[in-house]
């Protein structure tokens, strides 16, 4: 509302001068203080206003930053959780589905981080075809051990180590060939018996594997 300072006639916020004398009008004093903290609440709101969003802004980044390390630390168990299947299926031995001889002949050749399990481990099962690709590796083996070991006497006592290791992993290709058919490893005792040994060595040579999962594992 505004006033005329001469007469007090009171008007309307949309009158300037009065209509009795032409005297400019003023703002009443309720108008004033209405007016002024209006503008004060209006100024404050401002000044609250990119606070407020300041405030949201630091909120927003230290949620972030509290949450990005929680996430390079899952991405880090992650990439070590891979990296660590990684050197399992590396280290482990998984038969392969290429039906050519010289394919699973290669897959049977063992390197330093697999000839542990290839070879001197008795647990699980052994295919038919792997048993014969490793049977021929151990042959190949004995045959350059006897040869090396003739030569050069020296040598002599290497060779009859290295023959009890590789009579060992003949027993451990043996057992998880028993395993494939559904057999205890203990079967390879009746190789004592005359001519039992070569009964043996054929069926292992040729008997096929129960298909599917028997009590020592999963065959191919």
């Amino acid at each position: 509302m505004k006033t005329c300072p001469k007469c007090h006639k009171i008007y309307e916020d949309s009158q300037n001068f009065c209509s009795v004398d032409g005297t400019e009008l003023v703002l009443t004093p309720v108008s004033q203080t209405m007016r002024s903290g209006g503008q004060q609440a209006a100024e404050a709101q401002c000044q609250e206003q990119p606070k407020a969003e300041q405030t949201a802004a630091a909120e927003q980044q230290e949620t972030v930053q509290d949450v990005q390390p929680v996430r390079e630390t899952r991405q880090q168990e992650q990439q070590q959780n891979g990296q660590n299947q990684q050197q399992q299926d590396r280290y482990q031995y998984r038969p392969t589905n290429d039906p050519s001889f010289s394919t699973r002949f290669q897959a049977n050749i063992p390197d330093a981080n697999t000839w542990k399990p290839m070879y001197f481990s008795f647990d699980g099962r052994l295919s038919r075809g792997d048993y014969v690709c490793r049977w021929l590796l151990l042959l190949l083996c004995v045959v350059v051990v006897t040869l090396i070991s003739g030569i050069i006497s020296i040598l002599a006592p290497l060779g009859a180590l290295a023959g009890i290791a590789l009579c060992v992993a003949q027993l451990s290709i043996s057992v998880r060939r028993l395993h494939d058919r559904g057999h205890s490893g203990l079967w390879l005792f009746l190789c004592v018996i005359p001519a039992a040994n070569l009964i043996m060595f054929l069926y292992l040579l040729f008997a096929a594997g129960q298909p599917g999962v028997n009590e020592y594992g999963a065959g191919e």
